[in-house]
């Protein structure tokens, strides 16, 4: 009974110092966590101070972002067929695109917004043994055909994508390639962006009034970049920490064993462009895949040199005429002037 209280007491002893260390290391990692983010706050707020470049410039650089709704998707999907004969192979698939192509379109998807694209057909080859007397050999032979194909539908209501996945499940279609975001006339957003960055660069430029700094003895150069961010680049992968149990998929059916394993690829989610490394958000609030435009306008000011003027005196020396005699002496003319 003591040695069993004893070994107890060990395991408890044991359980508690594993349990503080682990605590600990948890506590070092938030902390170190902390300091990191931290000095990457302390490192934004430093860049966003305005510096002067030397003794006589002053830069002003402001960055602007702008979210903007797709007014257009266009969703691919991948599909493929096997068959024995290629004709087998195209008669089998077209079955399936137009099945789905008439479900699409009770949808309100027109035939000019759906594309077939054909990506390739290739053989399929098998080994065949030929058996001799006193070996074996193999070759490669034909056995079927494999075809690939890319369906791209357009559409305007995001929610509609919903459907169309359910709609291509119908059709054994279960491959979403991608899906694009398109926005009609962006320069309409450009526009506002730089009208607003130059409203308040002009309020800057006040600012600066107001403290004694008269900028209008500068001189100025500006520049501008704008660029476009769209959702398909903003799709990160992350690995779930659970996982689906397929015991009941099986259920009481004999006839089915464990289901074939495969590898599970990492799922994703839309992490848009953060904020902070941007002064001025429209549209902050983003509740689906935006298209993000982004504008940086800089303004250099540059202190003109200063100008000397140099006093310049004007002497007029006086002019005087002589004459010479022929007895040598020296005359002097009055000139008329």
């Amino acid at each position: 009974m003591k040695h069993a209280s004893f070994l107890l007491l060990i395991s408890l002893l044991v359980s508690q110092a594993f349990g503080q260390i682990s605590v600990d290391n948890y506590r070092q990692i938030e902390f170190n966590n902390w300091s990191s983010n931290q000095a990457q706050i302390k490192h934004q707020l430093n860049q966003l101070k305005a510096q002067w470049a030397t003794g006589n410039d002053v830069t002003m650089d402001i960055n602007l972002l702008m979210n903007v709704e797709a007014t257009s998707y266009a969703a691919i999907f991948n599909v493929r067929q096997i068959a024995k004969t290629s004709l087998e192979v195209n008669t089998l698939l077209n079955s399936r695109i137009e099945t789905f192509k008439k479900a699409v379109s009770e949808a309100e998807i027109t035939d000019n917004n759906i594309i077939v694209e054909i990506i390739s057909q290739v053989p399929i080859y098998g080994l065949k043994t030929s058996k001799k007397l006193f070996s074996k050999s193999q070759n490669e032979v034909p056995i079927g055909f494999e075809l690939h194909k890319n369906i791209t539908i357009i559409f305007e209501r995001y929610d509609a994508l919903n459907d169309i996945v359910f709609e291509a499940s119908k059709s054994e279609i279960y491959d979403l390639v991608k899906v694009d975001y398109f926005a009609e006339n962006p320069f309409q957003y450009y526009d506002t962006m730089r009208q607003i960055l130059t409203s308040h660069l002009d309020k800057l430029e006040k600012r600066y009034d107001e403290v004694g700094v008269d900028l209008d003895s500068f001189d100025r150069k500006l520049s501008e970049k704008t660029s476009a961010v769209y959702p398909i680049a903003r799709y990160t992968p992350y690995s779930g920490l659970t996982r689906m149990s397929y015991d009941e998929l099986l259920g009481k059916n004999q006839e089915l064993s464990a289901p074939i394993k495969t590898i599970v690829s990492p799922s994703m989610y839309y992490d848009y462009l953060p904020f902070n490394n941007f002064d001025i958000i429209l549209h902050p609030k983003v509740v689906k895949p935006s298209i993000q435009y982004t504008m940086n306008m800089k303004i250099r000011f540059t202190q003109k040199p200063q100008v000397h003027l140099k006093t310049v005196t004007k002497t007029e020396v006086e002019k005087k005429f002589f004459m010479i005699t022929e007895d040598g002496q020296v005359k002097l003319i009055d000139v008329i002037k």
